[in-house]
């Protein structure tokens, strides 16, 4: 996972600017990584098979899950595609990880208060919020793979 960040700002920015202009820039938070990394939940991977057929859907998202441990030592995985030999036909893949949920600025903009089934009853929208409210809700940060191209060969 992405690296916790520490609060306020590292010595080398403090050095090279203002106290007004830091706050002025960045409300005093700067790029402050720790070495202690945010906890990965799961793995994603995305299959894509150009050329549908029918209902057969071109793009599977999520097409695997692989939860993982969440206690912060990462995450692993390996995967095959049973169905590619057979399918005949070109595939790729993207896998992501997702890290925990953790609160973020403007994660929800329209502040969807839902009810105990999960359905929206009432907005608190962002723009409405006193100035001071830093409109936090939780998010799951990602990190996407390149594409993973895996072409079928046609025997001749």
């Amino acid at each position: 996972g992405s690296f916790e960040q520490k609060p306020g700002c590292p010595d080398d920015t403090l050095g090279a600017l203002s106290p007004d202009e830091i706050e002025r820039l960045c409300r005093g938070e700067c790029h402050h990584p720790s070495d202690v990394r945010r906890p990965i939940t799961r793995i994603e991977v995305v299959r894509i098979r150009p050329g549908g057929r029918g209902a057969d859907p071109a793009i599977e998202d999520p097409w695997l899950v692989f939860r993982c441990p969440g206690d912060g030592s990462g995450c692993e995985v390996v995967f095959d595609d049973p169905g590619f030999a057979t399918d005949g036909r070109d595939a790729l893949y993207y896998a992501r990880a997702i890290e925990e949920a953790r609160p973020t600025v403007d994660a929800d903009p329209l502040g969807c208060r839902r009810d105990a089934t999960g359905a929206c009853r009432s907005l608190d929208p962002c723009f409405a919020r006193p100035a001071d409210d830093d409109c936090l809700a939780p998010s799951e940060h990602r990190a996407w793979s390149s594409p993973i191209f895996v072409d079928f060969a046609v025997d001749s």
